[in-house]
Formats: C-alpha cells, sequence, structure tokens
C-alpha cells in the first residue's frame, strides 16, 4: 500500500491551497514582504506555518512506520487523523471569533497521530512487539 504517498500528496493539495490562500492575501494587502500587520494576512501565513511545521515530522513518522511494516489499518488511521486535522485547523484559522472549535480539534487530532506514531515508532524501534 501507498498510504504515506497517498497522504503526503493530499498534504500537498493543502499546502498548495494554503499558498494561494496567502498569495491572494499579499494581493489584496499589497504586502509583498512580511504581513505588514493586516490580521488576514497574518492568519494566512500562520496556517501554511503551521502546516508546514507538522507535516515533516508527521510524514517522516508514518513513512518509517509504513517501511516497518506496521498494519495499513493503523496506518490508514493515522494519515487520515492528520489530514483531517490540518484541513480542520487549516480551513479555520482566523475565521471565528474567540474560539475556534475546528482548529481546536484539529489540533488535538494532529498531536495525537504524532503522539501515537512516535510511541509506536518507539515500541518498534526498541522491539517491544
Amino acid at each position: 500500500m501507498a498510504i504515506t504517498l497517498v497522504t503526503a500528496s493530499l498534504i500537498g493539495l493543502l499546502l498548495i491551497y494554503l499558498s494561494a490562500n496567502v498569495s491572494r492575501e499579499r494581493g489584496r494587502a499589497k504586502v509583498s514582504v512580511g504581513d505588514g500587520g493586516d490580521e488576514q494576512l497574518i492568519n494566512a501565513i500562520r496556517a501554511q506555518g503551521n502546516l508546514t511545521e507538522f507535516a515533516p515530522v508527521a510524514l517522516i513518522l508514518l513513512g518509517l512506520l509504513e517501511y516497518q511494516g506496521t498494519n495499513p489499518i493503523i496506518l490508514m488511521v493515522f494519515g487520515a487523523a492528520f489530514v483531517l486535522g490540518r484541513l480542520m485547523h487549516g480551513l479555520t484559522f482566523g475565521k471565528f471569533e474567540g474560539r475556534n472549535p475546528y482548529r481546536f480539534w484539529g489540533t488535538i487530532l494532529s498531536w495525537l497521530m504524532i503522539l501515537l506514531a512516535s510511541l509506536l515508532g518507539l515500541a518498534k524501534g526498541f522491539h517491544l512487539f
């Protein structure tokens, strides 16, 4: 199975969307470098930046677990949770006044995937099962 490939491809599409949004916001705000103090541009930059901060570790873990022969169902759940979490977070960043439940739960899903994948990686790395 190519679970990591599919997951990385979906994350790549999300990154293109979020990057295009940064470009749109830069054009709207007439800011070519930095954020110009524009709140919508700041939110767009952070949504994109947050994805680029979390995706490498998640995809490396997923790929290494896949390489080690981890059960494909576990990998699909991990990949789906990460993609869903990043979609929830990235597409709603800055869209709510006050607390954003989608961003909150998107963050939880992303962290949970990385936590569980890390623990499973450690267990496999130390041959605990």
